[in-house]
């Protein structure tokens, strides 16, 4: 329990104390509202410029130029442009500086002033456009640059349609029919010239032709190729198949060789049929049917290779082969070719039935074509 004196004493103290505490506290309460009124107004900006320069500050600045007038950086000029965010409670302002890009076309140079975006933007703001051909370095989709330089190039195509010539081909057939005179060469076919009806398509390049392609073509009239008869070394005459030649005789199916006999040679219409009944061509050959049946087939050649008639088929007869004045009788189409190959002596080789019936559908074909082609 306080004694009375010392209550007395310390009402004294805080009598003295009490106006210069009141003094402070009042000092203290306006710092504290000075801050708290600067603070509010206070802001944290960063600064940026499409040039690289970069400025922080903390301001109290309410309006943009002055702002910018304190970072020491260069506020937006002319074209260029501001952009400003906020994040993580700083403001952000980025200016994007214009530039210039030259647009090279049609034989002048439009200038665009941007601050980004793509070629194709920079076009329409030189006030160009594009057409669906035409060439744009750099591509349309490609982000423009300070000093960049963009060319349109204009493409354009015309179409014509003519008539051509198409020379006739020449095609050999090579026999061994000549061996006597290899030198010797006959026409079998005169060819023709045909026409095509051609078009084509021209690209120009900002007006000049680079570029000519073929678009269509249709025949009008069809070419006919010459064909040429000449010598062929080891060539048949006749176009009739069977086994493989291994060593100049076929290497399987033979039953029978009759070696050093006499050839000679003969010739008829060309609608001509043999005594079997069939219709001559190359590859027919009259015999004895009683040596050799009719129907079958055989491989002739000359006992020295020279000359090689080739397969062949037993199709008619004679009084020379029933007399044994000559054991075969060569069908040639032309009697000059027949007097040719008059007498010559030959090896023939008689192919077994199962063997010639595996022939016999292609052989069969051959000779449908021979005789559509002879009439």
């Amino acid at each position: 329990m306080l004694s009375t004196k010392t209550k007395e004493h310390i009402r004294r103290r805080l009598a003295l104390l009490l106006p210069r505490w009141g003094v402070l506290l009042a000092s203290i309460g306006m710092l504290g509202g000075a801050v708290a009124f600067t603070g509010a107004h206070l802001q944290v900006v960063e600064v940026t410029d499409t040039h690289g320069s970069y400025s922080l500050a903390i301001t109290s600045a309410d309006d943009v130029q002055t702002l910018l007038e304190q970072t020491g950086i260069t506020p937006p000029q002319g074209e260029d442009d501001l952009v400003i965010t906020e994040e993580d409670g700083r403001h952000r302002y980025h200016i994007l500086r214009a530039f210039s890009v030259e647009v090279n076309a049609d034989g002048g140079t439009n200038t665009a002033v941007v601050t980004d975006g793509t070629v194709e933007e920079a076009i329409q703001e030189a006030g160009l456009s594009v057409g669906e051909n035409d060439i744009v370095e750099p591509s349309l989709d490609t982000a423009v640059e300070p000093g960049m330089e963009v060319t349109i190039q204009r493409v354009s195509y015309q179409e014509y349609t003519q008539e051509e010539v198409i020379p006739a081909a020449t095609e050999y057939d090579y026999t061994s029919l000549y061996y006597r005179s290899q030198d010797e060469v006959t026409t079998e076919r005169q060819g023709s010239d045909g026409m095509d009806r051609v078009t084509y398509r021209e690209t120009y390049i900002d007006g000049e032709l680079t570029d000519t392609q073929e678009i269509n073509r249709e025949t009008v009239t069809p070419a006919v190729s010459t064909i040429l008869k000449c010598y062929g070394e080891g060539a048949p005459v006749s176009k009739f198949v069977g086994p493989e030649i291994v060593d100049g005789q076929p290497s399987e199916g033979v039953t029978a060789v009759y070696s050093g006999k006499r050839s000679t040679g003969y010739s008829a219409s060309s609608t001509a049929r043999g005594a079997s009944g069939q219709r001559l061509t190359y590859g027919s050959v009259a015999v004895d049917p009683s040596i050799i049946p009719y129907g079958t087939l055989m491989y002739i050649t000359s006992d020295d290779g020279r000359f090689v008639y080739g397969y062949a088929y037993a199709a008619d007869t004679g009084t020379a082969l029933q007399t044994g004045h000559a054991f075969v009788d060569l069908y040639y189409e032309t009697y000059d070719e027949s007097v040719e190959s008059a007498v010559i002596p030959v090896t023939v080789y008689i192919i077994d039935d199962g063997t010639a019936a595996q022939y016999q559908e292609q052989n069969d074909a051959i000779l449908a074509e021979a005789i559509s082609d002879n009439g």
